[in-house]
């Protein structure tokens, strides 16, 4: 007679425990919190490119935007029969190009520029003729049409730069030096006088009003304007994200006038 006998194996079974689970759990989201970090940090990274791109682009456009049109500032077109340039209507006292505050005062450095030219080319001006710039708001408006070029009150007025996009923080106009802008306008004819005490001539406040010495009634003056222009802005929402333009023009009509 033989006896089967029957082993019965045990079944060992294996597992992680409450600790592994845990360290488990934490290096899971050190390694998912680490990639959202760097996700975040594109996304933001890319808001910014997307923001300054829009800066850039903004502002590049309303300084080739100004600089293009007060270069023609004062041009007038020659009827039949010819013209005397010491009658250019668009350099008379109310037509000529002129640097302001916002409230109207005359200025150097101001945040606005009224000048005229003649855009149809018939040498008289009319109300469409009247041109200009100006900070109001956070914003860069050009005037398309007006009466003089002494009030920035004065004539219609369109806002080219977008309010709720980017803010203009700074638009200065100089027909001296201003910031890292080093050129002057200048009295092309006229002698400057030397200040009395250091002896040397003061270009800077002298050359474009012909002052120095004071002209008298008869003479003539030649103007060479050249005006300095200053233009910074930011993203609105987002002050880090700013950018600051500058540039010179020289307006290609020089004045020509004669004292009263």
């Amino acid at each position: 007679m033989s006896v089967n006998w029957h082993k019965k194996k045990k079944v060992k079974l294996e597992g992680f425990t409450l600790i592994e689970l845990m360290i488990a759990m934490m290096l899971g989201l050190i390694v998912i919190g680490g990639a959202l970090s760097i996700y975040i940090s594109t996304i933001k990274s890319s808001s910014d490119v997307v923001k300054s791109a829009r800066l850039n682009y903004d502002l590049d456009s309303v300084m080739q935007l100004m600089v293009n049109d007060i270069r023609r500032a004062g041009f007038t077109g020659i009827p039949s029969g010819g013209l005397d340039t010491l009658n250019n209507a668009f350099m008379a006292t109310a037509t000529t190009l002129n640097i302001r505050t916002l409230a109207g005062a005359a200025a150097d450095p101001g945040e606005c520029i009224l000048y005229s030219y003649d855009s149809n080319s018939d040498s008289v001006v009319d109300n469409a003729e009247y041109y200009g710039f100006k900070l109001d708001g956070g914003a860069v408006w050009v005037r398309y049409s007006g009466s003089n070029t002494t009030s920035c009150a004065d004539g219609n007025w369109e806002r080219i730069t977008h309010q709720n996009k980017v803010s203009i923080t700074a638009l200065q106009f100089s027909f001296s030096p201003i910031g890292n802008l080093t050129a002057t306008s200048r009295c092309l004819n006229y002698l400057i006088e030397p200040d009395p005490i250091t002896n040397l001539p003061n270009p800077v406040t002298d050359a474009i009003d012909c002052t120095d010495p004071a002209p008298v009634s008869g003479d003539y003056i030649a103007q060479k304007r050249v005006i300095n222009i200053v233009l910074s802005g930011i993203v609105n929402g987002d002050n880090a994200v700013l950018k600051s333009l500058s540039t010179t023009v020289e307006v290609r009509n020089h004045r020509l006038y004669k004292v009263l």
